[in-house]
Order: structure tokens, then sequence, then C-alpha cells
């Protein structure tokens, strides 16, 4: 038994979980039995470094039980509470279970919203308010240090380049075809989401500005469980959906499935103002100036689905399958005004009136089969994986414009292009890793992967003249490519004491091969690189600890970035990629010191060699803007962050983050150099309130301080959400109602001033919603005591925001 010691602070009882290695268990189900019945008075989970307590105790006899995934049932001998003022258990030892199905603790508590673990932020979906009818995209804003565009392009604390994965799963999709899958992605589908600054050498090097896990959810209650979800709402347009989640556990199966549908109706207003100079010098008057309205209504239907099976061969053999979907439908329909005015004479140049209808549908299937052998020595573990993804794409564009004539009417001629894109993407990942345990100190992870991709995107577009559709060979594009990387790492961790070293190494031996058919042109790459890592941690006292990490990253470019085709928005704005871009690397160093595992201060430096930027450019003799992907010559990104997790009372708990860094870009791009440069500050708070008798409350803000990328600033901006939850169905069913940015005040309003481009744009999306949402459970939903994790869920993705 754990011995009592008195201390004179608050009426709490306090206690610490560990392994047999004395390591913390995080995040273990605590209960408290009230004898001599074994009544459930209390129960809560351990923090990250293992820790729990229970508050307001009365007198009494008790007991503890406490439950972990993968150790034996702990139950501590009874002791009394009799006007204590403060009780601490000490240091309570649980054993490993040895492969076998363990009894079930109830736990009511739930997980924070937020958990601040040594390696990385987890932001619990599955349990905030805020997240019900939202998507993966939207969800990713609220994340603290996390910036989304209106492009849905993620950087992490000021770095741009963010690895976006879906549960691990390799997806390889385009910057467009990605935000579309995380748009269409609901959130009731998900059930956290992991943010990694520095990811060690078993994670692949691709992602600059770090790591993004979103961790779909997966029910592991012991019998049959389930439940369903609807929601509804409206932001400019409609939203709702419906979903299920169904899952059966034995002691040699588990079989699990959901489904989810989702409708997002979405209106936004998009403003350019262009000025266009004949001499080139933006320092004067300019001659020309277009303005540029555009109203667009975009109706997104999504289908998510997963279903899997694993079957427990024996206490060291697992097998499993793993099948995940996605398909939708996108309607890019906007009505875009155009008038071009000449300043010289105060006349009207041209006023035009387009009308874009993009129809977009896409299929994303993959597959997985994953094998975990538990050797018979403690810490010996091989896990094997083979995963096929098939992804296609299509887009049909149909961009018609009219030109005002005389009068009011637009009968001053007229032009009209249609555009069939079909897009093909098929993915092959093996991959297996091998964890040995040396001694008590030392952990050795090894491991290989290879990944094979085709892809293949053959863009017409046709232009109506004479009342015939002929094709536009300047614009029409068909385009392969291939990608062959082979990967293989070493990574071993040892503890000198309190002082706990990781080193890493990890080499990927890249092959590409990308051949633009229509003009016969090809670009072929073949290069080997090494990606070390370094972490250190060492603890000073109980409540201290400094921590330093290093690591190198790649970003390769995607798949539409090389993709020389053109993008039409509108007949004077296009988008092209560009065959000949290398792929960006950067070194990435942070210093942490952590406090009482709530209080986290990070200083961070990374330097990115050959950055990958969109920048601007103008065609002045015809009043066309364009943006192509380039690398200029360096990005460097330096600051300081705080995470905070406060409880304020026994009802309100929060997560406060605040992030001041600098963003610097150099490079050289046609006729001049460039250096733009700016101190920048994020700002995030979340707030969790337990009102009691089932209600509980969220309230989140955040504030983007101005900021620049590439060429282009863009100007601070803000948002505050709210939402409110009721228990009933005696807690099987929840209620809850969440308003997203209250204000409706998430507009991006950029600036470009550079050689010759001018540039206005303010976006303003749709991002005020008001959504209802109703969850019910039903069967054994306790918590199981056995979990599987497949080695793919290691597996990374690498996708690109446009």
């Amino acid at each position: 038994m754990a011995t009592g010691t008195l201390h004179a602070q608050n009426n709490r009882i306090i206690g610490k979980l560990v392994d047999h290695h004395t390591q913390a268990i995080p995040y273990a189900g605590v209960a408290m039995l009230k004898l001599p019945d074994s009544v459930q008075v209390k129960s809560t989970l351990t923090d990250s470094a293992g820790s729990f307590y229970f508050d307001n105790i009365i007198n009494g006899t008790y007991l503890i039980k406490a439950s972990s995934l993968g150790f034996q049932p702990y139950n501590s001998d009874a002791f009394n509470h009799e006007g204590l003022k403060r009780l601490d258990l000490g240091v309570l030892a649980m054993k490993p279970d040895g492969g076998k199905m363990l009894n079930t603790v109830v736990v009511t508590a739930q997980k924070p919203l937020i958990e601040q673990r040594i390696d990385r932020m987890v932001i619990n979906v599955e349990n905030s308010i805020l997240a019900e009818g939202s998507t993966a995209l939207e969800l990713l804003e609220k994340a603290p240090g996390v910036s989304v565009d209106d492009e849905g392009s993620v950087s992490l604390k000021g770095r741009p380049g963010t690895m976006v994965l879906l549960n691990g799963k390799l997806t390889y999709l385009s910057g467009k075809e990605l935000a579309n899958l995380l748009k269409g992605t609901s959130s009731t589908s998900i059930s956290k989401i992991e943010v990694m600054s520095n990811p060690s050498s078993k994670y692949d090097a691709a992602g600059n500005g770090g790591i993004i896990n979103i961790v779909m959810k997966k029910n592991t209650a012991v019998g049959f469980n389930g439940s369903v979800t609807v929601n509804g709402g409206s932001s400019r347009n409609a939203r709702y959906g419906s979903g299920t989640s169904l899952n059966y556990r034995s002691e040699k199966v588990n079989l699990y499935g959901n489904y989810n549908y989702a409708y997002r109706g979405e209106t936004e207003y998009l403003d350019f103002v262009r000025n266009f100079y004949d001499d080139n010098n933006t320092s004067g008057k300019p001659d020309r100036t277009s303005l540029q309205n555009t109203k667009t209504n975009e109706p997104l239907n999504t289908h998510n689905f997963r279903a899997g099976a694993d079957y427990f061969l024996n206490d060291k053999n697992t097998f499993g399958l793993l099948f995940n979907g996605n398909t939708g439908k996108y309607t890019h329909d906007s009505n875009t005004g155009n008038i071009l005015l000449n300043n010289n004479t105060n006349t009207t140049i041209s006023d035009a009136l387009s009308h874009n209808y993009d129809k977009q549908s896409w299929e994303n299937l993959s597959y997985n089969l994953n094998y975990v052998l538990k050797f018979t020595k403690e810490g010996r573990e091989l896990s094997a994986d083979v995963d096929y993804s098939s992804n296609a794409f299509t887009s049909r564009l149909n961009l018609d414009t009219k030109y005002k004539g005389t009068g009011s009417a637009y009968n001053g001629g007229s032009s009209s292009r249609k555009g069939y894109v079909p897009s093909v993407t098929d993915v092959y990942v093996a991959k297996i890793d091998f964890t040995e345990t040396i001694g008590k100190s030392t952990k050795l992870e090894t491991g290989l992967k290879s990944s094979l991709v085709n892809s293949d995107n053959n863009l017409r577009y046709d232009t109506l003249k004479n009342n015939q559709w002929i094709n536009d060979t300047g614009s029409s594009n068909h385009f392969r490519y291939k990608e062959q990387i082979h990967a293989g790492y070493l990574s071993i961790n040892k503890e000198f004491g309190k002082l706990s070293l990781q080193a890493g190494l990890r080499g990927e031996f890249t092959q590409s091969r990308g051949h633009q058919i229509t003009s016969d042109s090809l670009v072929k790459r073949n290069h080997f690189q090494l990606f070390p890592t370094f972490f250190a941690t060492k603890p000073f006292g109980e409540n201290h600890k400094i921590q330093l990490a290093y690591s190198k990253r790649i970003e390769r470019p995607s798949y539409d970035e090389l993709n020389p085709f053109r993008v039409f928005r509108d007949p004077f704005l296009f988008y092209q990629g560009n065959p000949f871009l290398k792929p960006e690397l950067t070194d990435a160093l942070q210093l942490s010191h952590i406090y009482k595992q709530k209080y986290i201060t990070a200083i961070s430096y990374n330097y990115t060699k050959d950055v990958m930027n969109w920048v601007p450019g103008q065609i002045d003799s015809i009043n066309t803007t364009f943006s192509t992907p380039v690398n200029l010559e360096s990005f460097v990104n330096y600051g300081i962050s705080f995470t905070a997790t406060t409880d304020f009372t026994a009802w309100w708990t929060a997560t406060h983050f605040a992030n001041v860094f600098h963003n610097r870009y150099k490079g050289e791009h046609q006729s001049g150099n460039f250096d733009n440069q700016m101190t920048s500050f994020n700002l995030n708070t979340q707030n969790t309130f337990k009102l009691g008798n089932g209600y509980g409350a969220e309230l989140s803000a955040f504030y983007d301080g101005k900021s620049v990328y590439g060429v282009s600033s863009q100007q601070a901006y803000y948002g505050v959400s709210a939402g409110f939850q009721k228990s009933v169905l005696n807690k099987m069913g929840t209620i809850k109602l969440m308003v997203n940015d209250i204000f409706q005040t998430i507009q991006f309003k950029r600036t470009t001033n550079y050689e010759n481009i001018d540039m206005r744009t303010r976006i303003r999306i749709d991002s005020r919603r008001a959504i209802l949402s109703f969850i019910y459970r039903f069967g054994n939903q306790n918590i199981s005591k056995r979990d599987r994790t497949t080695g793919s869920e290691d597996v990374q993705v690498r996708v690109k925001g446009n």
C-alpha cells in the first residue's frame, strides 16, 4: 500500500501512476470508490506527467482503481480520509498486462480540450462544442499557432509549408484537391488534431513548417456500441449533415466502421484592385486601374466512410485491414465584374461581366493491410504496413464573358472558354518498423519505407470562335509525373539519469520524372539526402524542464505546382505551375522551458533555402495578372511562443497561446531583388466551462497580426466563437449549439507592391455560422483496455497548399 503523507493545503488527494520502469503513465483512467459498497464517487485522467488528484473529499474510507492501455488494473488498499487537508498517495506502480484483455474502469471524465505534451500539442476535437458542424479545414483555424489562408494553405507559428496528415494515411493530393478534401471532412468523424513542430527521424522528412496530424475517430470499447449524429444550421447558406459509427470488439476480433454525410453551402466576396503603369514606375500615378468584384456560390457535398477489422491471433500477433473513402462534389459558381479605367482621361476602357461555373468531383479511396508482432522480450516489436491509395479528381469549367457596349447593355462582344481537367493519382507504399529496448534506459527504433506515385493530369481548353469550339493549344496541357522515394531511419533514445537524449538520422533517395507530353518536355531529378534530428530533455527539480530540438526537413513541390498548365479565374487572372521548381530545405531549432507541465516557453529559429513561393506577375499590355510558384533565395523565421494551461476555478479551465515571430523573404525575381520582412504576432485562447447539471460552454478567440508572405503583406484579422451543450437521456445524448466567428471579422486583406505590380485584395469568406447538433450514443460506452495502432499511422502524406 502507498503511504499517506499530510500536507497543509486544500482538501485534496493526489498521486502518480508509473510503469515498472518508473516512467509516467499519461492519460490513464483513475476512479475513487467509497467503501464498503465500492460506489464510484469521482473519476479523472492522469496528466502528461502521470499525476492525478481529487478535490473536496468528504470523510470516509476509499480505494483507488486505475487502468491504462497495456497494463493490468491497479487496485489500492483501503485508506481513510478524515478531516485531512491533503493526502499524498505517492507513486502507484502498474504492471504490464501480458497481452491479455483487461477489466474495465468506467471513466466519465473527459480529456481536456487541449493537452500540451512534450513533443506535440493535442487538441481533443471530439470533446469540443465549437467543433460541431465544422470541417477539418475550419478546425485548423482554431488550433493555437496555426493559420489557414483563403486558399487552404496552412502555416504553423508563422512557418509555411506545414504538412497536413489525415489519420497518418497517404493521399498525395494537390493543394486544390487537399483543400477540397479538408473542407469535405466533417468534424463528426475527427477525434483529435496533433501539432508537431519538430518530428523525429521516424517521420518522413517532408513538411518544413512541421506536421499537423488529423486523427479520425475509432471506438475501442468492448462489446457492441455506436453513435448517431445530426446537425444543421446556416452561414450565408444552409449547412447540414449526419453520420453514424458502429463498433464490435471481442477478445479475438474488432470490427468497426463509420459514415458521415455533409452539405456545406458557402458564399464568398472577393475584391481586387490592380493598377497598371506604362513605364513600370509604380511610384507615380497609374495609367489604368482594374476594379474587380466577385461573388461566389460554392455548394459542397461530401461522403466520408471508414471500415476496418483487427484480428488478434494470439497475445503476440495482430493482423488488420482498413479501408478509407472520401467522395464529393463541389461547384464554384461565380459572377465577376471587371471595370478597366483610364486614369489619364477619366474614362472607362472596358466593362466586362464574367460567369465562371466549375463543377468538380473527386473520389479518394485507400486500402491498408497491417501486421504487428510483439516479441516475448519486453519492448521488442515489429510492425509492417502495405498501403494503396487511388485518387481521382475531375473539373469541368465554363467561363463566359460579356462586354458592355453602348448604354447599359452588355452587347459589346463576348468570349467563352471551357475546360476539362481529369486528374488521377495512384500511390503505393510499403513500410516496416522495428523497436528494441536495450536495458532499462535505451530504446532503438529503425525502419524502411518505399513509396511510388503515378500522377496523370490531362487538361484541355476550348475556346468559342464563330460558334464553334476550337482547341486552345496554348493553354491545354497533358502532364504525367512519376516519383519514387526510398527511405531508411535509425533513432536511439538514451537516458543518463534525468537527462534524456534522442538522436536520429533519416536517409531519403528521391527519383522523379515530370513529362509535359504536349510540348514533349521532360524534367528528371535524382537525389539522396540525409536528415538528422536531435532532442535533449533535462528536468530541474520537480517543476522545471528544459528541452532542445533540432531537425532538418524538406518540402517537395506538389504536382499541381510542377504542372505548367493555366487555371483561369476570369479572362484577366490565371494561375500557372512551374516544372523547374526545386525542393526547399529547412534547418529547424527550438529551445523550450516547461514549468509544472502547464506553462511552456519556446524559442525557435528556422532557415529555409530555395523557399518555394507563389509570386504574382503582370502582363501590362493585356491588363492581365497571373501567379506562379518560384524558388526564392531564402526564408528566415525566428520567434518566441508561450503556452499556458490555467484552471481559474473548478468549472473554468483554459489554454492560452501567444507567439511573436519575425519572417524574412529574400530573393531575386524577374528584374530585381527584394527583401520583405516583418515582425508579427498571434494570440489564441480556448476556454471551457462546466456549468453543472449536464451544461457546458466554450469560448475561443484568436488574433493574427499583420504579416508578410513572399512579396505580399497581409493585414491583421481576428475571430471569436462560442458554444453551449447539454447532456440528455441519462448522458447518452448531447445537444450542442455553436456560433463561429460571431462578429464576422475573419477577412483576408493583402497588398502587393513589387516591380510593376500594384495590387490590393480583399476576401470575405463565409465564416460566420450557427450550427445545432444532436449526438446519441448506444451500447457499451466503457473505455476498453486494449487498442491497436497500425504502423501505417506513422506513414506521412506529402500534401501542399496552393
